[in-house]
């Protein structure tokens, strides 16, 4: 993949289309990196710089987006509060200064928004042990399968039928069964919904079956799909750069922008059957 520009990254992919087949192509996905935002306070002369938090976003506008987000968790009350901000090291980290007499409780704050280590860097993860080394590529379904899941995870989301208002996310089978359907407001609990449900009956791993969700697919559902054991991972909506730098680096298939009409495989073609 290309690096981003202006909030966007070029993939070469699979098209695949009933009538057609398949075809090679270029296309776009939405740029998603880590930003890691540090809070520099303390009086004139006695600084002290805290990383107190970090986040997936798409490049630019970053220094609004740490402002605003500064302002909406309480650590600013006003722009006077926020001295100055700029880039770290490098462009995924913002240092924002926080004016002489803004007031800041370190040990408070660090406790409500914990440093995610694992955020954005795909190479931590084995050191954490927290997600398998190997995911299995013993699994191969029909794209056909794939082409029927839209109608598949319609069929059970009560909730968004009711509300307009609900992610789903369905665990299904290689004959196109669906195990277990979970909506949420959103979508990252939505999985966990999915993932809590099958810990608990003892059916973890799931490297079997393939997911699929109602919406797009970022890092986090990546990131949770990975946990799981998931083989194959499939979305209605778009994957952002992020989910497929994390899937590619572990061997996860992804299909995007799945209807019944067609999807894209943007990595794991070998897993689908043609």
């Amino acid at each position: 993949m290309d690096k981003p520009e202006t909030g966007i990254v070029r993939k070469e992919i699979i098209r695949y289309n009933p009538g057609t087949g398949r075809q090679a192509m270029t296309d776009v996905v939405v740029a998603e990196t880590p930003l890691e935002i540090v809070i520099g306070h303390g009086r004139a002369g006695a600084r002290t710089h805290s990383n107190i938090a970090s986040t997936m976003r798409t490049p630019g506008d970053d220094f609004n987006l740490v402002a605003g987000w500064l302002y909406s968790e309480g650590i600013i009350g006003s722009a006077t509060d926020l001295s100055g901000i700029r880039y770290g090291d490098h462009t995924d980290m913002i240092i924002a200064e926080l004016s002489p007499g803004t007031v800041y409780d370190e040990a408070s704050h660090l406790r409500r928004f914990p440093i995610s280590s694992a955020c954005g860097w795909c190479g931590r993860f084995k050191d954490r042990g927290e997600l398998p080394n190997v995911i299995p590529r013993n699994m191969l379904v029909p794209a056909s399968l794939v082409c029927r899941l839209p109608a598949t995870l319609r069929s059970g989301q009560g909730l968004f039928g009711a509300t307009g208002g609900a992610h789903a996310v369905a665990l299904v089978d290689t004959n196109g069964e669906v195990l277990i359907r979970c909506e949420d407001v959103g979508r990252h609990n939505a999985m966990d919904k999915l993932t809590g449900t099958m810990l608990r009956s003892g059916r973890l791993p799931l490297s079997g079956y393939l997911v699929v969700f109602s919406g797009r697919l970022g890092y986090e559902l990546v990131q949770k799909s990975l946990a799981a054991c998931v083989q194959i991972v499939c979305s209605l909506g778009a994957p952002s750069s992020a989910a497929l730098e994390l899937a590619e680096a572990y061997g996860i298939t992804v299909c995007g922008f799945v209807k019944e009409t067609g999807f894209n495989i943007y990595c794991g073609e070998e897993r689908i059957k043609w």
